[in-house]
C-alpha cells in the first residue's frame, strides 16, 4: 500500500508511517503481520549495530573503529573524551553532557581519520571532491552534493575501517555518477567487490 512504511529506529523501537485515513487497529494489524521481519531485523541489529550509551556509568563502553572500549572517568572543569589506546577517558564536569562530549570526540577524529581515508581513495579512484565535510546524520552515512561536496557521518567512526572505506568509495563514485544505476554500482564494485555484504552491516 502506498505511504505505508515500517522502520526500526536507532533505539530499537518500531516506527510506522501510514496513510492519513489508516486506523490504529489497521496499523496494529500491519505490525502484527510483519512480526517475523521485525524480530529478524532487531536480531540483526543487535549483532551488527555499534550503539553507544546515552549516559555515562562505570560500566560504559564506546565503539571506535569496530572495537568496544571501556571508559574511565576523572573530574574536570570541562567535558572532554579522549582515546588512550586501550580505553577512553571521560574528563567529567557534567555527566549529563556525556553524549555531547562523545560527538565532539568523533568530530575531531573524523577530521583526521575520515579525511585520510577520503584522500587515499580519492587518489586511487582519480575522483576529487570539491570539499569534504563532517556531521552527525540520523538516517544516512554520507552524501555527495550536485557540486561534488562530500559530507560523511561522524558515526562511521564506530565501525571498522572496511565499512568506512565502503562509504567513502560510495560517495566518491557519486562524483562520476549522480544515481544508483548499473554504472554506479559497477564503479563501486571495482574498488569494493563485497559492497552488498558491507552495506547490510551498516545498521
Amino acid at each position: 500500500m502506498k505511504n505505508l512504511y515500517l522502520r526500526i529506529r536507532d533505539d530499537g523501537s518500531v516506527g510506522i508511517t501510514t496513510p492519513w485515513r489508516f486506523s490504529k487497529k489497521e496499523a496494529l494489524a500491519f505490525v502484527a503481520q510483519k512480526e517475523r521481519w521485525i524480530v529478524d531485523r532487531l536480531t540483526y541489529r543487535g549483532y551488527h549495530a555499534r550503539q553507544n550509551p546515552k549516559r555515562f556509568d562505570p560500566s560504559s563502553h564506546i565503539w571506535f573503529l569496530g572495537v568496544s572500549y571501556p571508559v574511565t572517568c576523572e573530574p574536570a572543569v570541562r567535558n572532554r573524551i579522549d582515546f588512550k589506546g586501550d580505553r577512553f577517558l571521560f574528563k567529567k564536569a557534567d555527566a549529563v553532557k556525556f553524549p555531547e562530549a562523545l560527538e565532539r570526540f568523533y568530530l575531531r577524529s573524523a577530521k583526521e581519520i575520515l579525511a585520510e581515508r577520503t584522500a587515499y581513495w580519492s587518489q586511487k579512484m582519480a575522483l576529487v571532491p570539491k570539499a569534504l565535510k563532517f556531521r552527525r546524520y540520523k538516517s544516512r552515512w554520507g552524501c555527495c552534493s550536485a557540486d561534488n561536496v562530500i559530507t560523511l557521518n561522524t558515526a562511521l567512526l564506530r565501525y571498522e575501517m572496511r565499512l568506512i572505506d565502503y562509504v567513502v568509495i560510495h560517495e566518491l563514485a557519486h562524483i562520476r555518477h549522480k544515481h544508483h544505476q548499473k554504472a554506479f554500482w559497477e564503479l563501486v564494485a571495482h574498488y569494493e567487490p563485497e559492497w552488498k555484504i558491507l552495506r547490510k552491516r551498516l545498521v
